[in-house]
């Protein structure tokens, strides 16, 4: 029987056609890529600028170490990061606090751009809660003019609060919503990249909890930052909930007060799958606060013998009666639905409730 042999023309043809092959290293082989077009790389010859091994640190270890883990805390620049959170929850307030402690322990060029307040309503709450606000601020609502102000001025992390309140004058007319929520989006993303920028966007939530956007956003960030209420304890449980930097899914706690988020007395939050005990240890909150706001009112403890009145602020000396935390968190509707409930048992066992106000602030009185 004849022994099978390719024609020469054959063997010709197929050694031309297969690459040369390098050395066997190891028990591999390893074949050389040849890229005409210079569109890719070998991964060993890309040197990493050094900017990438100076994080950006916000001078508190929890959040620097919930970024960029234990070993590179801080923020990567170049990273884009949506920043979510229900309504109330403190997403402005965080992230003028975030800004102020980028500028102070980095001393990075930031630029706040906001689109749904004036400056001065955002001044009188950076003043509030004591922030320096040695970073700018400003108003630009189409994402190509803030992109364009941001390389004229060299910022190296931008803020825009919010998403939702940017447009694009280079969209189609007929473009709109999510559309074009999306369009804004990728463009942020892509100049956080080409510019190693450092880029913040707030976002809005739906009804149910979730981003009020379209899903690629999420998956085209870097990070994925949430704040929400904890009905427990009533304060803001911080999370990132996606970070291609760090760890995820660490849920940690702080409370809110007249100064904002206090992020250095920040505690990780024991998760509790049972929903029964956590509508029993609501419960026991509600009618400890209750009882707080009730002796407040009737002069027990610092109020014993001074005129009776009790504002959202005045409670922020008292420790919590449930988490014992200092400072007792009286944000929202649930210190108006508190407040309105003593009043209404205050009233039926014959006290004389009202209500005052005093420097643009609500007081509830009441005559013993």
């Amino acid at each position: 029987m004849a022994e099978n042999k390719l024609p020469d023309d054959v063997e010709t043809f197929m050694s031309a056609s297969v690459p040369q092959r390098s050395a066997v290293v190891g028990g591999s082989t390893h074949i050389p890529l040849i890229d005409h077009s210079k569109q890719i790389k070998t991964l060993k010859d890309i040197k990493v600028p050094e900017k990438f091994f100076n994080r950006m640190c916000l001078g508190v270890q929890v959040l620097d170490e919930l970024f960029g883990g234990p070993d590179f805390p801080g923020l990567l620049p170049g990273s884009s990061i949506l920043f979510t959170g229900m309504p109330g929850a403190g997403k402005s307030t965080a992230a003028l606090q975030f800004a102020d402690l980028l500028q102070k322990n980095s001393g990075r060029n930031i630029l706040y751009n906001v689109g749904e307040e004036s400056d001065i309503m955002v001044t009188i709450r950076g003043n509030r809660i004591g922030v320096k606000g040695d970073f700018g601020i400003s108003q630009i609502d189409d994402v190509n003019d803030l992109i364009d102000a941001c390389r004229d001025t060299g910022v190296e992390v931008l803020f825009q609060d919010s998403l939702q309140s940017l447009v694009d004058k280079t969209a189609p007319e007929t473009m709109g919503g999510k559309a074009i929520w999306k369009r804004v989006a990728k463009k942020l993303h892509k100049f956080a990249k080409s510019d190693d920028v450092a880029v913040w966007i707030i976002g809005h939530i739906t009804k149910g909890g979730d981003f009020a956007g379209p899903m690629e956003i999420k998956h085209d960030v870097d990070v994925h930052a949430h704040i929400k209420l904890n009905p427990e304890t009533m304060a803001r449980q911080f999370q990132l909930t996606k970070n291609r930097w760090g760890p995820a899914g660490i849920p940690y706690e702080c409370n809110l007060g007249q100064k904002g988020l206090d992020f250095q007395a920040m505690s990780l939050v024991e998760t509790d799958d049972n929903e029964d005990e956590k509508g029993n240890k609501a419960g026991e909150r509600r009618e400890a606060i209750t009882k707080l706001i009730k002796d407040a009112l009737l002069g027990e403890g610092e109020f014993q013998g001074k005129p009776e009145k009790i504002s959202a602020y005045c409670l922020n000396r008292f420790p919590d009666p449930f988490t014992k935390k200092v400072g007792v968190d009286c944000s929202g509707g649930f210190w108006r639905s508190m407040v309105e409930r003593v009043r209404n048992q205050l009233a039926a066992e014959g006290h004389i409730v009202g209500e005052t106000i005093i420097e643009n602030r609500k007081h509830v009185f009441v005559e013993i």
